[in-house]
């Protein structure tokens, strides 16, 4: 039967991964904290792993090398991811300054090692979501992006980390558009592990085909599994595992999380969007799909998910209230108990108007006389000149308000369209 064998080859992974955990350099143990023990929800957890408490990483990295000093910083970004206290990050911090100090031989090693460029990349991230940035810590982050950019890795395999490691603290999108396809079993492995770990750094990237996908699931089955001891391939594949186990469970059974994908997925969907100069036909006016307000967006949204849901698609509404206000959603999807919320950007100032928005929604869709759970905010960023690279900070604290924020797309508007100012008849 199909769930024996991947019961079975599940089983014989996260032996491996046990057996081999405690023989393991310290930046490997870290990596598999983060991403075994990824989710809040200890039963939703991978693997169960004897894992540190923060400070005994803090004394370790204190008096430890660069090993010590990665784990550190998964541990950081584990725990304390958009919470980080300042005597905490001065400590990681400091740990970088010495290691910056150490001799060349011990920077090659560092610079060849991505797993550990990824674990003290992820911690520098960390506090820079927690705002606790300093001018040494924009020091420490252009030292990391050099140890990426002008050493090569030890491991080929590897490189993927190393791409994301810098990507997190700058968000260029080294890694392309694209997850690894099935043609090496372990690159593709690796992939679908960093980006569950990692989903928001990694939203962008296109999923490979569904054929490409049952290829890789059936040769995670069938193909021999890693060495003992080869714990980080071990680990990489039951992440792939859970993901694309995941991923066939919500074509059945789809979750909010499903529609958060959906969602996230309409940044490709402008690759073709149409804005002629000129009409293509004598005498018709020229194709033009602007999107200038709100209503606009919905009315996109709802061409796309439309398809997924149907009936279980419910359009803007109000909601049963007290008093004078009622909420009133911009999308439900009645199944899932799940409210999409639209809001549009279109001056910089309008980002912490947004979250006082969410705030006044949260407090009227969430009463106990009206039927939802849970809720997706999608934003519209349509200034001339976005930040990309401040994307991560704004979903985290509006996802940091309330529990039941699923997740915070945060999409561009298409290039094609012209600058606000340029929109005139």
């Amino acid at each position: 039967m199909a769930e024996d064998v991947l019961a079975s080859r599940l089983d014989m992974l996260r032996r491996i991964v046990r057996d081999g955990f405690g023989g393991a350099p310290e930046q490997i143990q870290g990596f598999l904290e983060r991403a075994l023990l990824a989710s809040e929800n200890p039963s939703k957890h991978i693997l169960t792993l004897p894992e540190p408490s923060v400070n005994e990483c803090l004394q370790a990295a204190r008096f430890g090398g660069y090993p010590a000093l990665a784990r550190l910083g998964y541990c950081l970004a584990h725990h304390y991811l958009g919470s980080l206290r300042e005597d905490t990050a001065s400590i990681f911090l400091h740990a970088i300054g010495r290691q910056i100090e150490r001799p060349a031989q011990t920077q090659a090693e560092l610079a060849g090692d991505a797993i550990a460029l990824l674990g003290i990349a992820d911690g520098v991230r960390a506090i820079r979501l927690a705002a606790l940035s300093s001018p040494s810590t924009e020091k420490f982050c252009l030292w990391v992006r050099g140890l990426v950019e002008h050493h090569g890795p030890s491991d080929r395999r590897l490189n993927r980390a190393r791409l994301l490691a810098a990507d997190l603290l700058d968000g260029q999108g080294r890694l392309g558009r694209q997850l690894a396809q099935a043609d090496d079993l372990r690159l593709a492995a690796l992939d679908l592990c960093l980006w569950q770990v990692w989903p928001d750094a990694l939203r962008a990237m296109v999923h490979p085909e569904a054929s490409a996908r049952r290829q890789l699931f059936h040769r995670l089955l069938s193909e021999p599994t890693p060495s003992a001891g080869e714990v980080l391939h071990a680990a990489a594949w039951l992440c792939a595992l859970d993901v694309l186990t995941a991923d066939l469970a919500a074509t059945y059974v789809p979750d909010a999380h499903h529609v958060a994908r959906v969602l996230a997925a309409t940044q490709g969907s402008f690759r073709r969007w149409r804005w002629e100069d000129k009409a293509t036909r004598r005498g018709v006016m020229p194709a033009r799909w602007l999107i200038d307000k709100e209503s606009d967006i919905q009315a996109f949204l709802l061409a796309v998910l439309y398809p997924y849901y149907r009936d279980q698609l419910e359009d803007e509404q109000f909601l049963r209230g007290f008093g004078l206000r009622q909420g009133r959603f911009d999308f439900a999807v009645s199944s899932l108990r799940l409210i999409v919320e639209v809001k549009v950007v279109r001056e910089s100032s309008d980002v912490d108007s947004v979250e006082a928005q969410i705030a006044d929604d949260l407090s009227l869709y969430f009463k106990p006389t009206n039927p939802f759970e849970s809720m997706i905010v999608y934003i519209y960023d349509d200034r001339d000149v976005p930040e990309p690279e401040k994307y991560p900070a704004i979903r985290d604290a509006l996802k940091r308000r309330s529990a039941r924020i699923v997740d915070v797309v945060i999409i561009q508007r298409p290039s094609m369209i012209p600058s606000r100012a340029s929109r005139s008849a």
